[in-house]
């Protein structure tokens, strides 16, 4: 089997701007969840006041389905061909300098509104992005996927140590879903917990999918993304049904569920494996810049100014400013502190890590040189 090189990335530099576009899409579903589908900041059920909406802003949930997927595609990209520490690098500065801006300015929010529901230790723990690691209740309900994603690049980090190559990832993508039901099935908390069986294939055929986009006649690759999309329907999609069910009071039948499973891949196959990867327009590119910003600061901002202006202003028109105003939140993140912040991070932990690997190789030397 033909083994695929960093080379073979994409002379775009692997820059899909459909894909970043798709990626504001699942941010928008999953505010538009929050918004209108699995919160009582209405006053009322929102159900009450525009039934389609909720209808379709409960399955915003799955946004984050697609997230994963898309994770799986775009960690892989931004690792293959890169060393360990400038993938380290790179990691840290885009998360972050925008997730320690939301912390604290969702913490300050939620003390002067919500005092009981958070602390200033709650806050300081949350800057690390670890808080679950110490049984510390998020700050905002949205970092829980951060913790996720996590486990997913630390284990991105063992293959840059041991070499990333096509057959590793088939391999990897084959096994994983499997060993982590296993180890879910078994009672192996500590390896059920790294592993995430539920989220497995999501980012497993984020994987292959980023693999077909390098060479898509590969059958061995189309059957094991086929498998993960079927793993994927009873853990991933069967517990986000669970999950809408239960905070919105609404579920759906499972040919549905299964529906919007496979929709959440086929959406990143049609954005990365068909003429419509060559489109190249900068406000995708720059709604995708906005993702991130967005999905951390508007759960909380977004229901705060619910509650103020539900009672006095049509849903319509509070609906609309929430959303505005959190867009516009996550633009002057994005501009204030992401394009600002992010350059000097990455360059000093990049020499962090150089710093220590060179540290690390001086005493090797030294006693390679007494044994002369």
């Amino acid at each position: 089997m033909v083994e695929v090189t960093p080379r073979a990335i994409p002379a775009s530099k692997g820059r899909f701007a459909a894909l970043d576009g798709l990626r504001f899409v699942a941010a928008v579903a999953v505010m538009l969840f929050h918004y209108a589908a699995s919160t009582d900041r209405w006053g009322q059920s929102f159900r009450d006041l525009s039934a389609p909406l909720f209808g379709v802003a409960k399955f915003g949930y799955f946004g984050v389905d697609l997230f994963f997927v898309i994770s799986g595609f775009v960690i892989l990209m931004s690792a293959w061909g890169r060393p360990l520490g400038a993938f380290v690098a790179s990691r840290t500065a885009r998360l972050y300098p925008a997730y320690w801006f939301a912390v604290l300015f969702t913490g300050l929010l939620l003390l002067v509104t919500a005092p009981q529901d958070v602390t200033v230790k709650q806050i300081l723990v949350n800057l690390t992005m670890g808080q679950s690691a110490f049984g510390v209740e998020h700050v905002d309900g949205v970092y829980w996927t951060l913790w996720i994603e996590l486990h997913f690049y630390l284990m991105i980090g063992a293959f840059l140590l041991i070499g990333i190559t096509r057959n590793r990832i088939l391999v990897f993508c084959g096994l994983w879903p499997i060993v982590a039901s296993l180890a879910e099935a078994s009672d192996a908390h500590l390896l059920s917990t790294f592993l995430q069986p539920t989220y497995a294939p999501l980012f497993a055929g984020g994987m292959l999918i980023y693999l077909l986009s390098l060479d898509h006649r590969s059958f061995i690759t189309w059957l094991l993304l086929g498998a993960n999309v079927l793993w994927a329907i009873p853990t991933a999609g069967s517990d986000a049904a669970d999950s809408i069910a239960r905070l919105t009071g609404r579920g759906m039948n499972d040919l549905v569920m299964i529906a919007v499973t496979v929709c959440c891949f086929l959406a990143v196959m049609c954005v990365t494996l068909t003429p419509v990867r060559r489109i190249g327009w900068k406000w995708l590119t720059v709604a995708g810049l906005l993702t991130y910003p967005l999905y951390l600061v508007h759960e909380e901002l977004g229901w705060t100014i619910i509650s103020a202006l539900a009672p006095h202003l049509p849903w319509a028109l509070t609906l609309a400013i929430a959303i505005l105003v959190s867009i516009a939140l996550a633009v002057a993140v994005h501009i204030g502190i992401e394009q600002r912040a992010a350059k000097p991070l990455r360059r000093a932990v990049q020499t962090a890590i150089e710093s220590m690997s060179q540290q690390e190789k001086r005493p090797s030397r030294r006693r390679a040189s007494d044994t002369v």
